[in-house]
């Protein structure tokens, strides 16, 4: 008699996209990092991770390796990007670095155990607000080939893979530091623009802000009042609204638990 062995499944891990207090409905259509796998709130401690499972083999193996190819590694952030803004559409959201997994639930519920104090005060610190990007540049009588406001989270994470090993531009002028200046009076929280995006042609200063939702008039307002002063000598970009990704704290990320 022939025996039937039934293939093993491939091991699977939990890709993490961020924690939230409650519960919600998600779109149809929103799918995780592997662009197949749906996304699953799972209850951890009486917060909410929000998780795909996928393939340990595609993503949890040699991580660090991975995180080096910008091919996977835009595709990758640009889909978690989507499953973070999707749920950060409905309720705050702690966004997780990109490629943080764990092996089992039960490894992820007991670092949620164990970092329970920082989430809370994270979820007090970003209730109610949205992070913004703020890029100033110079313009050049004769410009070339000015960058374009970034629209989409595509692009966005398509220029911070590109200019991922660049360094960042501190150069400021008094001007410029009255514009931060202003925009921190009305920030709930600032932080530093990163390496990432440092090289683009032109650019003067960028920040990060953590904006309370009803604030966001004070701040249309500062951009228009600034763009209207400094018309022919410095352009304004702003991008948002995003997951406050730069104003979380950020515990160790990697593959964790024994399966």
């Amino acid at each position: 008699m022939a025996s039937h062995v039934k293939p093993k499944a491939n091991a699977s891990a939990l890709y993490l996209y961020g924690v939230t207090q409650k519960k919600v409905a998600l779109a149809a259509g929103v799918v995780g990092v592997d662009s197949t796998t749906s996304i699953e709130p799972l209850e951890c401690e009486g917060l909410v991770c929000w998780i795909s499972r996928v393939d340990k083999g595609a993503f949890a193996d040699n991580l660090a390796s991975k995180l080096e190819n910008l091919d996977w590694l835009t595709e990758t952030s640009m889909r978690h990007q989507q499953v973070a803004s999707a749920i950060a559409e409905h309720t705050e959201i702690l966004p997780a670095r990109l490629g943080t997994l764990f092996l089992s639930a039960s490894s992820l519920e007991a670092d949620v155990r164990k970092n329970k104090r920082v989430l809370e005060a994270d979820f007090a610190r970003v209730k109610d607000s949205e992070e913004w990007g703020v890029k100033v540049f110079a313009v050049t009588a004769k410009p070339e080939s000015p960058p374009e406001p970034m629209k989409s989270g595509r692009e966005y994470l398509k220029a911070k893979a590109a200019m991922l090993q660049r360094p960042a531009v501190r150069e400021t002028d008094s001007e410029v530091e009255k514009f931060a200046k202003a925009l921190r009076r009305i920030a709930v929280r600032t932080a530093a623009g990163g390496q990432i995006s440092g090289a683009q042609r032109g650019l003067k200063w960028q920040i990060s802000l953590l904006l309370k939702r009803g604030d966001r008039k004070k701040l249309e307002s500062l951009l228009q009042k600034f763009s209207e002063e400094w018309a022919e000598v410095r352009k304004i970009e702003i991008t948002g609204p995003w997951p406050p990704y730069s104003f979380v704290t950020r515990a160790h990320a990697g593959p964790r638990g024994n399966g």
